[in-house]
């Protein structure tokens, strides 16, 4: 099989965008280039490779079953073309990071200061995580996701950063303290006479008026006793809601400690519905660019300074 670096760079973006047109654009091609290219992909491969379909191209089974060896393929090709050493002090581009605001604060100082210092010229921009972001990671649209270690999606890999647990946050005349205050602890009977503040992004969390059980709630909550009143999109804006009424806000412990210590209104509890230490905040990107060498760069940034004992212990169990 006599295939080129410009097949497989062209077949990936096929992949990516799902579109000729894009991908066609994407790599500076007329469209005539690209229905060449098309054709010598599905002479190569004796496969369609993609489908026409209403909601633009769709990969065939040979394309799915495939893929992961072809962008093996086509990295080892860029390996032995691009010999250059990487230099920190030569990276021009935008590093684009999809980040829950609370998470801002613990993991990116030491790290942004490190790209900056030995990297004057690359830039980095910070975007809402959201429902949507491991697609978007999926299609280029950001290099990476600080998200809560869930299910790794096809095609990602992770790297474990921290580990939080997971307290309530209320403020210091609420009735809860005082039970606090005389037990020693609160229980989910306790809890559930309190609405609470849900941390959400997506529409689908307005949808239901009593309780919606998130995906949040889901992975951080061993059960869910109280009924949410409010949606926030950040966790950082939903203090305000808490400093005069009854509602309670559940979130990692380090970030309700800090809006707790510069908020006079506020203090934490413990949860009870909180699995202890199960908030694993972890680094995501996509095999896209696991070998290209300045974001191996970035990452190992994030590995030296943002990532703790305690995300490290997670990564040696997650034999990372």
């Amino acid at each position: 099989m006599d295939i080129s670096h410009d097949d497989l760079e062209f077949f990936l973006a096929l992949w990516e965008t799902r579109s000729i047109t894009q991908a066609a654009r994407d790599l500076n091609l007329t469209m005539p280039t690209a229905s060449r290219r098309m054709a010598r992909l599905r002479e190569l491969f004796g496969d369609p490779c993609f489908v026409r379909s209403h909601k633009g191209l769709l990969p065939t089974d040979f394309t799915i079953a495939n893929v992961g060896e072809i962008i093996q393929l086509h990295w080892q090709l860029l390996e032995l073309t691009q010999r250059k050493t990487f230099e920190p002090s030569e990276l021009k581009r935008v590093i684009r990071i999809a980040i829950p605001d609370n998470a801002m604060p613990f993991l990116l100082p030491n790290v942004v200061k490190a790209i900056t210092d030995q990297a004057p010229l690359c830039s980095i921009a910070f975007l809402h995580s959201s429902h949507n972001s491991f697609e978007d990671l999926q299609k280029g649209y950001i290099d990476f996701l600080i998200n809560p270690k869930s299910l790794v999606p096809r095609g990602s890999h992770f790297m474990p950063l921290h580990a939080f647990d997971q307290v309530i946050l209320v403020r210091k005349t609420h009735p809860l303290v005082e039970i606090y205050r005389q037990k020693g602890t609160v229980n989910p009977e306790d809890l559930k006479h309190y609405e609470r503040i849900l941390v959400n992004d997506s529409y689908a969390a307005t949808q239901n008026n009593d309780i919606y059980l998130s995906n949040y709630d889901r992975y951080f909550m061993t059960d869910n006793v109280q009924r949410t009143r409010i949606v926030v999109p950040y966790f950082i804006g939903a203090q305000y809601f808490l400093e005069n009424t009854d509602l309670t806000l559940s979130l990692p412990k380090e970030t309700a400690e800090k809006i707790a210590e510069r908020n006079p209104y506020l203090t934490t509890i413990p949860s009870p519905l909180a699995k202890s230490g199960v908030i694993v905040p972890c680094l995501f990107w996509h095999e896209r660019t696991h070998h290209d060498p300045a974001m191996q760069w970035i990452r190992a940034q994030f590995k030296a300074y943002a990532q703790t004992e305690e995300g490290a212990r997670e990564a040696r169990q997650d034999n990372f």
